[in-house]
């Protein structure tokens, strides 16, 4: 798995000057999620909402996935961020990597925006192959994906083309809620 995949972690977010400081000031508020495809700025944010007391369906104003709305945007969390930003929502759900993202590239600066509920991390994606593959080759094909350096220009196009620093090998902790949660979807 990549190793930005490992504790990944779901925000809700609010603009800085909104009176919003806790998930149950959401009550009656309008929140924008990511793609209903999108596991952590769709489905999670989705399940969280409840774990944390809210029913989306009946204790928001609005809550839509990216799905439901027309956007220019580049990217779903992009959308959920510009919709916030301009107060068409009044909280939204992203990732931590996307947040980071666009302060990196200078697009969201730290006083824009309010975190107002992060999740514990979990895993995010792994690479998988069927249960009946011969342990040897999934040993091989572990090891040359951890292989795969920076320092060598073919290694560092395909880290560039993953979005990270390295592969690690796959983990089998940190799935469960994700799980939990597409279950109560009825998608698992």
């Amino acid at each position: 798995m990549r190793d930005v995949d490992v504790n990944f972690t779901t925000h809700f977010i609010t603009d800085a000057s909104s009176g919003i400081t806790m998930v149950r000031d959401l009550k009656g508020k309008r929140v924008a999620l990511g793609s209903r495809a999108s596991m952590q700025a769709g489905l999670l944010p989705y399940y969280f909402l409840q774990q944390l007391g809210l029913d989306p369906a009946n204790d928001l104003a609005v809550c839509s996935f990216y799905d439901e709305r027309r956007s220019d945007a580049r990217s779903d969390e992009r959308d959920v961020m510009e919709r916030v930003r301009q107060h068409e929502y009044d909280a939204g759900a992203v990732s931590g990597r996307t947040i980071g993202a666009l302060q990196a590239e200078g697009t969201l600066s730290q006083d824009g925006f309010r975190i107002i509920w992060s999740s514990p991390g979990y895993s995010h994606c792994c690479f998988t192959a069927r249960s009946n593959m011969d342990p040897a080759l999934v040993e091989r094909i572990t090891q040359t994906f951890v292989a795969i350096d920076a320092q060598d220009p073919a290694g560092k196009a395909v880290l560039e083309g993953e979005a990270c620093k390295a592969f690690v090998p796959g983990i089998t902790n940190g799935w469960e809620t994700l799980e939990k949660a597409a279950e109560q979807a009825g998608i698992f």
